[in-house]
């Protein structure tokens, strides 16, 4: 009795499809949790000597852009940021339209625009980033300079 693989060996290094998807799965359930919370908190401020610091506003932006760089950085293909922006843009889109209620968690303003929009680029940038060079892991030994000069004729 023998058993025919017939599916070919996937290339070496290559994520199998079942990982990728779950991966993306994941991912977009991230960026859309992500997309709650900083929904939710950007509005925080702390008022200090008469200003209000929009503190909430500041993480919000920051946590966001170190999720998305963060999983531009660890995993090898674009699939797994484009789904964690995905989520997380589709959150704040969800979230800036006014509720059956009447309620609207993303009210007009300078800090709700700001939240509008600064996720959206943020994704942009960190999707379309090119990829980085891998290095190389092995080290070679330094090579001196090779100077190239005329070969003088022999008499």
């Amino acid at each position: 009795m023998t058993l025919d693989n017939s599916q070919p060996a996937p290339a070496p290094g290559a994520t199998p499809l079942s990982t990728r998807l779950t991966g993306a799965v994941l991912s977009l359930l991230v960026g859309a949790i992500y997309g709650t919370v900083g929904t939710v908190a950007h509005q925080n401020v702390v008022p200090i000597g008469g200003t209000d610091l929009p503190v909430g506003l500041v993480l919000a932006v920051l946590g966001s852009l170190a999720l998305l760089l963060g999983f531009r950085l660890l995993f090898d293909d674009r699939l797994a940021v484009l789904c964690a922006a995905i989520g997380l843009v589709g959150m704040i889109a969800l979230f800036s339209l006014a509720s059956p209620g009447g309620s609207i968690l993303i009210p007009q303003g300078l800090i709700g625009l700001f939240w509008s929009v600064a996720p959206v680029l943020i994704a942009t940038i960190i999707v379309a980033w090119p990829r980085l060079p891998q290095r190389s892991t092995t080290t070679k030994p330094p090579t001196a300079p090779r100077l190239d000069l005329p070969r003088q004729p022999e008499a």
